[in-house]
């Protein structure tokens, strides 16, 4: 079988149907419950560091996560570990995500909330709760039997990033729709997820991304440092005011963003109409809205968790009919807004840095009179381009500043995926090389091989990071 689980083993309580997809952190299975007769899917995640403390923390996240019950919020039903593995059981989305079903034409504001006032009012409850989500994209956000969207992967950021990924430097987030705050290793709280959502609605808007970028670090330093196009001037059919709204929910600065997701959802159904009205309510959800504004779409049904939009998914199962979730008050675990969170997919992980700036791709000599021994910057991989997955690989250059642990890696989708479970050598002239292999759990097609000092928390400096583009091959 293609995810590596035979059909009919058996994982917790339930039994491995079909292989759904493969995310940068992790395998998505299809498997059935006997007992309770219900289809769900399960993430099988990276292992853990496998000290007591580090399962207390998974754990102890992972019930926050799993307390939160609201309508748009995907169910997680269960986790636990599998051959060395901890693992998630979800709810089976059957109409795969919003991004492989985003509208090829920007819509007007009507149909733009239709989408939005769901996943604003998950987001609202949740930070009522004290879960952050950390990674707010089309991509965690899935469509039910009913075509209503589902936000998806709330606080796994964290989790997997506490675990995990502190030791290489990386947290959570895509470079799209990452916050200025979170790109620069900053704490976060609700302001972020907002800002994340108005990209978002930017795009349903315009039909665009208000940031782009060739490279990562493009993208990086364009969330930190400029100012968003104005709606209007991409899509000229709506009104003037949704330009207000839309540059204060894009702020750089979070507290000169919107409080909350109504408020700012409020402001953009009165900007819809020619009115300004910075504190309106959130109305009701019109949910006859949101089937008609992804009605069209010819990209292939996919899963809850399904990364590569080639995958077919398997007969769709019988899938319960979602009803709206009581609100369920008290306190859920806050959960501290430090570096990252637990089991979402790889592809939402990035490197951290304290400061920005475009980074070379190949090569790039840094001006002055007298450049330091690693101001030279340069990166090969041996054999070259394209690159076979699990194929051994030597990653090797110079630029990088020896005093400094660094570590190297394929970037693909916005997430570092290791060449090798150790540290990257540098020696005293900025030179180096590290054997590994190409990492089996990414996509055919673009990638790039990058190469990035550490900071003293061992952050990856996006100062001190080396980049090369390649190509991924099966």
């Amino acid at each position: 079988m293609e995810g590596g689980i035979p059909r009919g083993t058996q994982v917790g309580s339930y039994i491995i149907e079909s292989f759904l997809g493969r995310g940068g952190m992790g395998v998505v299975y299809l498997a059935y419950h006997p007992r309770l007769d219900r289809w769900s899917a399960i993430k099988l995640l990276p292992p853990f560091q496998s000290s007591s403390d580090a399962r207390q923390r998974f754990e102890r996240e992972a019930r926050a996560v799993a307390r939160l019950r609201h309508r748009h919020i995907l169910s997680v039903f269960d986790f636990g570990e599998f051959a060395g593995q901890p693992f998630m059981v979800v709810e089976y989305m059957p109409n795969g995500s919003l991004a492989d079903r985003m509208p090829r034409e920007p819509l007007n504001v009507t149909a733009a909330l239709a989408l939005l006032r769901p996943l604003g009012d998950a987001l609202d409850y949740a930070h009522q709760q004290g879960v952050l989500h950390r990674d707010v994209k089309p991509g965690n956000v899935f469509l039910d039997a009913e075509m209503q969207p589902v936000l998806a992967d709330f606080g796994l950021a964290r989790l997997v990033g506490e675990q995990s990924l502190t030791a290489s430097g990386l947290v959570s987030g895509t470079p799209t729709h990452i916050s200025p705050e979170q790109t620069m290793g900053r704490p976060l709280n609700a302001q972020s997820d907002l800002y994340s959502l108005a990209v978002i609605g930017f795009q349903l808007l315009t039909g665009r991304l208000p940031f782009r970028g060739e490279a990562m670090m493009d993208l990086l330093y364009a969330q930190v440092h400029t100012d968003p196009p104005a709606p209007t001037t991409i899509n000229p059919e709506l009104p003037a005011p949704v330009d207000a709204v839309m540059f204060r929910a894009l702020a750089k600065d979070p507290t000169q963003r919107w409080a909350t997701a109504a408020e700012m959802l409020g402001a953009l159904e009165a900007a819809g109409a020619g009115r300004v009205d910075e504190r309106r309510p959130l109305p009701a959800v019109d949910e006859t809205m949101v089937a008609p504004a992804l009605a069209g779409s010819s990209a292939a049904p996919l899963t809850a968790g399904a990364a590569d939009p080639g995958l077919a998914a398997p007969a769709t199962p019988p899938v319960r009919r979602r009803r709206p979730w009581p609100l369920i008050a008290g306190a859920a675990a806050i959960l501290a807004v430090a570096a990252g969170a637990v089991v979402v997919f790889q592809s939402n992980l990035i490197p951290l840095a304290t400061t920005l700036r475009p980074t070379p791709t190949v090569s790039e000599t840094v001006g002055g009179a007298s450049p330091s021994p690693f101001a030279t910057k340069r990166i090969s991989v041996d054999p070259p381009s394209p690159l076979k997955m699990g194929a051994a690989i030597t990653v090797s250059g110079r630029g990088l500043d020896p005093k400094r642990d660094a570590g190297a890696g394929v970037l693909q989708a916005g997430a570092v995926h290791p060449v090798s479970a150790s540290s990257l050598p540098v020696k005293a002239d900025g030179s180096f090389s590290t054997e590994g292999f190409v990492p089996s759990d990414l996509t055919p097609g673009a990638a790039a091989i990058v190469a990035c000092n550490l900071d003293a928390q061992h952050h990856t400096d996006l100062t001190q990071c080396i980049e090369m583009k390649v190509t991924i091959t099966r």
